[in-house]
């Protein structure tokens, strides 16, 4: 027979998941089966206080991990994008600068090499010009001697013979006639003579401006200092190298730290997970305490035929809903063959 009646209405009714009232008193009878049935609900009510304790402190855990996982997520992204950006950099800038760099260095080892020749061509080319104006020199000196011989009475002869006519300063002395005839070979002579004079004398002004030319332009090549390419060549080599080597020391240490912050992702992830499951399994553990304690404080079992008499069974209609139930989980799991996840069906035994 009954030990206890329900007075109290089913404590879920119009209540959201996990929300429960307290578990209710019921009217009890002072019995050996209810004393039994206090002993095992005391117990009960002990493992709902302590079940429901349990689930306080991993839904704080599961806070605490949730938060600590948001935190090494957002480092782990920061870190990945600090490291491509280094990425880019080496890719864009430092690779480009290191090749440029050697092709530099190879031009600069050619302009020195040009410079050196230039230098040594330009030192040869004014060596030569020098020379030559000395000797422009020599044939100047000569033209001069050969102007001061047209005005020597010395030799006027000489004069009247090669041109055929008589010095301005003999032409009235009759004993200095020219001859009627001169030379053939020599009727230009006087016009020759007269070149022979002055083009020694443009050549020594024009030999006189070669000469400086060239020295200005030894001048214009020491001061191009091409050599000073060379340092400079070399200051931009070192401090490129510098540049990459930052780039690939800081590129090593970011995946480095990037390794770290992913498995230190990974492990707060994974803990994170556990948390979740251990939260989600204490729920359940407390709501099935909780359906316990409700169904041994205030037993309601619909199908036990209460009104039959004491020789007759009432039972049957528990077996009955029992079978339902073997039935329903039977047809949920023929739904899920062949589908995907789904569970592979099994011949239920009787």
């Amino acid at each position: 027979m009954a030990t206890s009646y329900s007075n109290q209405r089913n404590p879920n009714q119009g209540q959201g998941q996990g929300q429960h009232h307290e578990i209710p008193d019921c009217e009890e009878r002072d019995n050996a089966t209810q004393k039994k049935i206090n002993a095992v609900k005391k117990i009960y009510c002990t493992n709902l206080t302590t079940s429901r304790d349990n689930v306080k402190k991993l839904e704080i855990a599961y806070h605490g991990k949730e938060t600590l996982y948001k935190k090494k997520e957002r480092k782990f992204l920061r870190t990945q994008d600090n490291l491509q950006r280094y990425v880019n950099t080496e890719i864009s800038m430092g690779s480009q600068l290191m090749q440029a760099n050697k092709r530099i260095t190879t031009n600069v080892t050619s302009y020195k090499t040009w410079d050196d020749n230039l230098a040594t061509a330009l030192k040869g080319i004014f060596t030569t010009i020098k020379d030559v104006k000395s000797k422009v020199g020599d044939l100047r000196d000569a033209a001069v001697k050969l102007e001061n011989s047209l005005n020597d009475s010395c030799s006027t002869a000489q004069w009247c013979i090669i041109t055929g006519r008589n010095p301005d300063n003999c032409k009235d002395e009759p004993g200095n006639q020219p001859p009627p005839n001169p030379q053939e070979g020599c009727k230009d002579a006087e016009e020759i003579i007269k070149l022979l004079v002055c083009m020694p004398k443009a050549l020594a002004f024009d030999i006189d401006s070669i000469f400086k030319a060239s020295s200005d332009i030894i001048g214009i090549q020491k001061f191009g200092n091409i050599a000073s390419l060379v340092s400079l060549q070399a200051e931009l080599s070192t401090r490129a190298t510098d540049f990459d080597t930052i780039l690939q020391t800081t590129i090593k240490t970011r995946k480095t730290d990037l390794d770290n912050t992913q498995k230190d992702l990974v492990q707060s992830l994974a803990d994170r997970t556990d948390s979740i499951v251990d939260l989600y399994n204490q729920r359940c553990d407390y709501e099935g305490v909780y359906k316990t304690v409700s169904e041994i404080c205030c037993p309601k079992c619909g199908c036990v035929e209460i009104g039959k008499g004491n020789c007759d069974p009432r039972l049957d209609n528990c077996l009955c809903e029992i079978c339902d139930i073997c039935g329903e989980v039977r047809n949920t799991f023929s739904d899920l063959v062949g589908k995907p996840g789904g569970t592979p069906q099994t011949n239920p035994t009787t």
